[in-house]
């Protein structure tokens, strides 16, 4: 994608990390500081693009969320990978919906459902009859949302403690990471890994919902109007008349395909791997 690698010139900082099921324990030194002893965890005030990106993306959720309410409802049937059929009803019913009604662990062990062949949120509703599979993390697209959910929630912590401008957070093969220009050309430091980490699972902990909303190519560029790479994917990508989505966890709102785990609190545990330093 030679428009992400425009995007990403300049960009001083590249953060990998790893979320992992069953991490080795690390013992804590006794005394040490959770965060840089030289500064707080986290910027105080926060950065003020998130009062703007949290005003737009409310303001347009709260009108989609009613032309949803006023669909017609109408009965759709759901068909299983073993060939059994679910009847659901249309703007209402979500794969959640029909994976706990299978049973709770289920429920729990899906990462994200597969509608008609298209990769969709677990609790977005369906919209008309279809066939549905539910896809645990072991599957390969299991894997990859549940990394790419996993590099959202270090953008929020990255945005957290820097007030950063973030690029790209894809998913790799083994985990993921996350591009971004932090202020005044600073670096990553080892002593921000700890940090990090602490802010990424205090995230976790408050298992914020993944919520999707489409907007227009004018309102994309308007909330992000202060990161000059995302304008830039937008730009590029984008074309005229057109819209994309966003995703929202937390403060952190990105321009984003999806989709995503139903909440930050599946993803277990976290950890910084490395960090590579972009010339």
């Amino acid at each position: 994608m030679d428009a992400v690698k425009d995007a990403v010139e300049g960009v001083k900082n590249l953060a990998v990390s790893e979320s992992q099921k069953q991490p080795k324990k690390e013992k804590k030194k006794k005394g040490a500081a959770e965060g840089s002893e030289s500064r707080p965890l986290e910027l105080n005030p926060p950065p003020t693009y998130f009062d703007h990106r949290i005003k737009i993306f409310e303001k347009l959720k709260a009108k989609y969320d009613e032309d949803v309410a006023n669909k017609p409802r109408e009965k759709i049937d759901i068909t299983l990978e073993d060939g059994s059929v679910r009847v659901g009803e249309s703007w209402v019913t979500s794969p959640a919906n029909i994976a706990r009604g299978i049973s709770k662990s289920l429920f729990e062990r899906t990462v994200i459902a597969q509608v008609d062949g298209e990769l969709w949120d677990l609790e977005r509703p369906l919209e008309k009859s279809c066939r549905l599979e539910l896809l645990p993390f072991e599957h390969p697209e299991g894997k990859k949302v549940f990394w790419h959910s996993s590099a959202h929630i270090l953008g929020e912590a990255a945005e957290k403690r820097w007030g950063c401008d973030l690029c790209i957070g894809p998913p790799v093969e083994d985990g993921f990471y996350y591009e971004m220009a932090l202020p005044d050309q600073g670096v990553v430091e080892p002593t921000d890994h700890k940090p990090l980490e602490t802010l990424a699972n205090n995230a976790i902990k408050e298992k914020q919902t993944f919520e999707r909303l489409t907007l227009s190519k004018a309102d994309l560029l308007e909330m992000f109007k202060t990161n000059k790479y995302k304008q830039h994917i937008i730009g590029d990508k984008i074309p005229d008349g057109t819209s994309t989505t966003v995703y929202r966890c937390g403060p952190l709102i990105d321009l984003c395909r999806g989709p995503h785990v139903p909440h930050t609190g599946r993803i277990k545990q976290f950890k910084i791997m490395k960090v590579r330093i972009a010339v």
